[in-house]
């Protein structure tokens, strides 16, 4: 098991205010040094404390061998606070180690006049990690020293930071600012050659951490590969650099709702959007005072990134649009052009009327162990897991497990397959290392869900294995018969479609609708010339509940 050593630092002491006395022990690593004949010894501003004649003394506190070991060490009482010292390989001024910036007090950048002693907080009996003579963390690790300047945060409360490096615990790992300059600061102790994954809070729970913006964003969190000795910073708090007075401009967002009317009713129904600015809370309602569906909001927005989500208030609850949230970049006072709820781009494809949707999910390889099996989406009433809708077996289908829903609401919908364990738990169909996502789009959350692109009012079935895009008791001759040649190809190609009508859908790769075409036979010819060069998924369904993919390459 690998061990991560942590370091907090904390604010300085002031005058006048009874410190508890603690137990601390130094220690440093000597391997590779020759030890002086006059010992090893630690010189700082704790030793009077300690009860030395005064502080700064290199000879005045010497630390003694562990046993056999190359580490040193000595153990003081001396009062809970921040303390900075050098270990020094003899007893006098000249023997002292030098410090490396990812531990000193400056960081190497110039802070404190560019003060580069080792530095402590105490907060209760501690043993310290036994640091590399001349070295920033103990062997085998590398020291990450974090500079997090809040100059531009207001209403602080406790900063603090949760990673993996210590098992994502908000409000248990303190930044604090030591020199009374904004800049706070922790110091990690990571296996050399590691990744580690955190973020910033301001504050001690979750709630209270950054929006950390994309472009510096790995899975809505930070990331460092930690192959040496680091100083990650000055970083801003929430931005992917130093603080900077951001520029802030008029944003005018537009939201086409006439895709979503089977959930929402302009009559009873409001819209509203939430993000970063708002703390993801929501109340910043759009208008469509003119009644033409297409809801309108101006935001002052920092540059040059804004995200966001649009939500259909309901009831007093909140239904959120499916997908990844909205990334709009901009300098300068901006109209984003309308699109449709629920897309990242582009216009509502026309509504289709309600029809009955049979949903299968094949188990014969999914969980060896399950009670109940369940379908959840964004259709149900309420969404998702509260809503689920339990399923039964196939009397025709060994494994097969099907519900059918009755009169769906048009347009696009997204669902997933969820069991209940022996135990009573739980568990959703997770797609995080799937091979295939032809049937699934972004969630949001870091994971996917499954879609479903009801484009004719022509009852449907739609069918697959648990955590697969592919569909089950597929004809294969059928397969063979879906092709699309040339692929790749500019300007036109042909698809040639199996026997029978289909509904055919082109995707492009963030999950938009680009092409769609109803009741269409044998083959089609599909002039893709006024799209961008890429890669699209080209989607065919019938009423029997065939569902095939193809991927093509527009050059």
């Amino acid at each position: 098991m690998k061990k991560i050593y942590t370091l907090a630092l904390a604010m300085l002491m002031s005058g006048g205010v009874a410190w508890a006395q603690s137990s601390v022990t130094f220690q440093v690593d000597m391997s590779g040094q020759t030890v002086s004949a006059n010992g090893v010894h630690i010189a700082g501003d704790f030793q009077q404390a300690a009860g030395a004649a005064g502080n700064w003394d290199p000879a005045a506190t010497a630390l003694s061998q562990v046993g056999t070991s190359n580490i040193y060490a000595v153990t003081v009482n001396i009062p809970n606070g921040l303390y900075q010292y050098k270990f020094i390989n003899g007893n006098a001024w000249g023997d002292e180690e030098g410090v490396p910036a990812a531990s000193q007090v400056s960081a190497g950048l110039g802070f404190d006049n560019g003060n580069s002693n080792r530095w402590v907080q105490i907060t209760g009996n501690d043993t310290l990690p036994a640091i590399v003579f001349a070295g920033a963390a103990p062997a085998g690790h590398s020291a990450v020293s974090m500079v997090l300047d809040m100059g531009l945060e207001t209403n602080m409360d406790t900063v603090s930071v949760a990673g993996d490096f210590q098992g994502w615990s908000p409000g248990t790992t303190m930044l604090h600012d030591i020199l009374a300059d904004s800049m706070y600061r922790y110091i990690a102790y990571i296996p050399t050659n590691d990744t580690m994954n955190f973020k910033f809070l301001n504050g001690a729970a979750w709630g209270t951490d950054e929006s950390v913006p994309s472009a510096c964003a790995v899975n809505n969190n930070r990331q460092l590969i930690v192959n040496a000795d680091t100083v990650f910073g000055p970083i801003c708090y929430a931005q992917c650099g130093p603080c900077f007075i951001p520029d802030t401009f008029d944003l005018t967002l537009q939201v086409d709702m006439s895709g979503a009317l089977c959930d929402f009713d302009p009559a009873t129904d409001s819209v509203d959007i939430a993000g970063p600015f708002n703390g993801w809370g929501g109340g910043d309602f759009m208008d469509d005072s003119d009644g033409d569906l297409v809801y309108e909001i101006t935001v002052r927005a920092v540059a040059p990134e804004f995200q966001y989500k649009a939500r259909i208030i309901k009831n007093g609850g909140a239904n959120w649009e499916p997908g990844n949230n909205n990334v709009v970049n901009f300098s300068s006072d901006t109209t984003i052009a309308v699109r449709c709820f629920g897309y990242a781009s582009g216009a509502c494809a026309p509504l289709p009327p309600p029809a009955d949707v049979t949903f299968q999910v094949d188990m014969t390889n999914g969980p060896s162990s399950f009670t109940n099996v369940f379908l959840i989406g964004n259709f149900t009433d309420p969404q998702w897991q509260s809503g689920a809708i339990q399923m039964t077996a196939s009397t025709t289908q060994p494994g097969v497990f099907e519900t059918t829903v009755t009169q769906l609401c048009p347009g696009r919908i997204a669902f997933k397959y969820m069991i209940e364990d022996g135990s009573g738990n739980q568990v959703e169909e997770s797609f995080t290392n799937a091979q295939d996502t032809s049937c699934l789009e972004p969630s949001g959350t870091g994971d996917f869900n499954r879609f479903l692109q009801r484009s004719s009012g022509n009852a449907v079935t739609i069918s697959a294995p648990w955590e697969l895009c592919s569909t089950i008791g597929v004809d294969e001759a059928m397969v063979a018969d879906f092709k699309v040649y040339p692929n790749p190809f500019s300007g036109q190609t042909t698809i040639n479609l199996p026997e029978g009508k289909f509904e055919l859908t082109v995707y492009n790769v963030t999950g938009s609708i680009v092409a769609q075409m109803n009741d269409v036979e044998e083959s089609v010819e599909w002039n893709a010339s006024s799209l961008k060069a890429g890669v699209y998924l080209v989607n065919i369904r019938n009423a029997e509940g065939f569902n095939a993919t193809e991927k093509v390459i527009v050059k």
